[in-house]
């Protein structure tokens, strides 16, 4: 059976803490646009998300969920490694240290992989693995 074009990859939800705080975590770090917000449902399944992407991009590449859940507990830190290919690693990680993010493993070169890496976590402290291409 050929795979259409619609299938594949689309998109990571975070269950995060503030999803107002988040959402500008994201954008100024990483330039994420937000593309829609939904606030929805009433009780356990209350709902409030914003869906975020590349500015200039549609639904047709990947997106970032950050979503809340108001009457449920947020999951552990960790559940998810999201990953960032940027231009310059250690610009990106002054943005997050300023923007209330904080540095888990500086940037250190794998030259024997083409790229420099560093690990960094969002302000609410979920991973994020940022890679620069060298």
């Amino acid at each position: 059976m050929a795979e259409s074009a619609s299938t594949g990859f689309s998109f990571t939800k975070l269950i995060v803490s503030d999803v107002d705080n988040l959402y500008s975590f994201y954008n100024r770090v990483f330039g994420l646009v937000e593309k829609t917000r939904v606030q929805q449902g009433e009780g356990e399944h209350e709902l409030d998300e914003i869906i975020m992407g590349a500015d200039e991009a549609g639904y047709s590449s990947p997106t970032l969920v950050i979503q809340r859940f108001p009457n449920r507990p947020i999951p552990d830190r960790g559940e998810v490694t999201l990953g960032f290919v940027v231009d310059d690693v250690d610009a990106t990680v002054e943005k997050a240290w300023a923007e209330g993010g904080s540095v888990y493993r500086a940037a250190h070169a794998q030259p024997q992989h083409g790229v420099k890496v560093a690990f960094i976590k969002d302000s609410d402290g979920h991973l994020i693995e940022i890679v620069e291409m060298l």
